[in-house]
């Protein structure tokens, strides 16, 4: 029976170390792995683990005591990878009798892993760290005691015309010599020099005084604002702007240093552009505007004023029908009107009242979906913060029974980044309400930075694969690879892959060809409220109603 499993397997002798049986797939493993000719399976009965293993006393020793099974490791030898399970067998009167090996080649899906995690950590356009890792390197910095640094955030001026103008071939031989110089720039003062994105880059640099500071900065301009000859050979010339935040005087914490710098940029920019501005407390005013923004979110999620929930349709790309419904919370204010998901949710995030909004989406969304006809999956977003609090379980308890939705139609969409903090227990937390009946899929996917370990930590039912990667996919190479990777991975793993942004005809039909299962994006279905909500928006999208909404 041993010999139809669909992995390699041995049997190992307890008390001499030596191969008791191998099916025919081990002895298929082992013939690519040592390039070898195939040879019968009986061949290996009574070959020692040093066939497998390079430390074979190490697991001799580990092997000699069932109470260290089952085990569990990657193993490397020579050009290929295998993912090695041991577990204790055992004679009819229950004796350890030695352990039974099972493997597969996992050297595909390591090469896959590899270069997944370095688009994870670098620009792939220019070699770059990119962002997660820039901010590593920043939180790096202040981990030492009294940190004192700078950070230079900088964006191109005049970049998205040319862009525009040549298009995005000769936009990306741009970045590439904007790169080239800013590494020269840097290497002269020991600077980290990172691509945040699109034409947005960023430095850090040992020195807190103020005028070497702008000096540095003032040069870097003057070098980027020297005229490029393209690959095409079109000279184009472009400017930049810099907005510099200094640790610790600025703030102690990475993600405030990325905002004030981000904060003097912005005002560098309204000053004319090819300026630097250093953040000062005048420019802190736009985080008083945050807190505004804060207690005017917490009115609004008191009251239900003004916040709805729109829907977006997820389509199986085989029968053409709507299978899922991905839950978009919306916030209209009264004086500002719409306001962007991705300027109120991460307030809600980091002033606690993703609870309470997490919680109003999860019970509209699943009431909403209880009038379907068609019984379609309603899919809902849910934030790192509401992982890992113990929360959570209560709220889909009491949301489902409320609701009445069966558990099976809701879906929870989390981010890998979700999972980058406390994993152990967000995976926990995870594995409990799947055993709830509630189907969970992994969001955004092939942005973090270990994105195949957890599909290997949690058996998602659903791959949502980011959409910047399909998006990018017609023009980026590397990003057509990674929807194709991704897609066949899914597909090796039996999970459902969906590719999010298909915005035109072509990204359609890139990701039906590589194989994804369903998909999502404006060229299918723009998110739009349910038809009891429909009036409403539309009235305050003509501004003729200013809205009272009472859930």
């Amino acid at each position: 029976m041993l010999d139809t499993l669909p992995v390699a397997v041995m049997t190992v002798d307890a008390s001499n170390f030596s191969v008791t049986y191998a099916n025919r797939l081990a002895e298929h493993s082992l013939a690519t792995i040592f390039n070898a000719p195939a040879v019968d399976p009986g061949g290996l009965v009574g070959a020692g683990l040093d066939i497998l293993y390079r430390d074979p006393e190490w697991h001799k020793a580990l092997f000699a005591d069932a109470a260290n099974l089952p085990h569990s490791e990657r193993i490397r030898i020579g050009f290929e990878v295998i993912d090695m399970r041991a577990t204790a067998l055992e004679d009819a009167t229950g004796r350890y009798i030695g352990p039974m090996l099972m493997w597969f080649l996992a050297t595909r899906e390591v090469a896959a892993e590899e270069s997944i995690l370095l688009l994870a950590h670098y620009d792939s356009l220019t070699g770059l760290p990119n962002r997660a890792t820039f901010f590593e390197r920043i939180e790096e910095r202040l981990a030492v005691p009294e940190p004192e640094f700078a950070l230079l955030y900088l964006d191109l001026d005049g970049f998205k015309f040319v862009n525009d103008s040549y298009g995005h071939v000769a936009g990306d031989d741009l970045l590439k010599l904007v790169a080239e110089r800013l590494i020269t720039e840097a290497g002269r003062r020991n600077a980290v020099v990172a691509r945040l994105g699109g034409d947005e880059f960023a430095l850090i640099i040992d020195d807190t005084h103020h005028e070497s500071l702008i000096a540095f900065a003032r040069a870097l301009i003057e070098t980027l604002s020297a005229p490029y000859r393209l690959s095409s050979g079109v000279v184009v010339q472009i400017g930049a702007s810099v907005g510099l935040a200094i640790a610790p005087d600025h703030g102690s914490a990475a993600d405030v240093l990325i905002a004030h710098s981000d904060i003097a940029l912005y005002n560098a920019k309204a000053a004319g552009r090819r300026t630097v501005k250093i953040f000062t407390d005048a420019m802190a005013e736009c985080l008083l505007e945050r807190v505004r923004l804060e207690n005017d979110l917490r009115e609004a999620l008191e009251t239900r004023s003004g916040m709805f929930v729109f829907y977006q349709p997820i389509t199986n790309l085989e029968s053409g029908q709507v299978v899922a419904r991905e839950a978009l919370v919306r916030w209209h204010h009264a004086q500002r009107g719409w306001v962007s998901p991705g300027e109120f949710i991460p307030v809600a995030e980091q002033c606690g009242l993703i609870h309470q909004l997490g919680e109003f989406v999860l019970l509209e969304a699943c009431r909403t979906a209880q009038t379907w006809p068609n019984k379609e999956t309603v899919a809902v977003n849910v934030s790192a913060r509401q992982l890992g609090q113990g929360t959570l379980l209560p709220v889909l308890e009491r949301v489902l029974t409320q609701s009445g939705l069966e558990n099976h139609r809701l879906e929870l969409e989390v981010t890998e980044t979700a999972l980058l903090s406390e994993e152990i227990d967000c995976v926990s937390e995870l594995r409990a309400v799947r055993a709830m009946g509630v189907r969970v899929a992994l969001d955004d996917f092939g942005t973090g930075f270990s994105s195949l370990s957890h599909l290997r930590s949690f058996p998602f039912d659903k791959i949502k694969i980011d959409g910047s990667f399909v998006r990018e996919a017609a023009h980026r190479p590397e990003s057509a690879a990674i929807v194709n990777m991704i897609a066949r991975l899914g597909h090796t793993l039996g999970v459902t892959t969906v590719a999010e942004g298909v915005e035109t005809q072509q990204h359609l039909q890139q990701v039906r060809d590589v194989g994804c299962v369903e998909v999502q994006g404006y060229f299918l279905g723009r998110p739009a409220p349910e038809e009891a909500d429909a009036n409403a928006v539309a009235n305050l999208n003509c501004g003729a109603l200013s809205l009272e909404r009472s859930l």
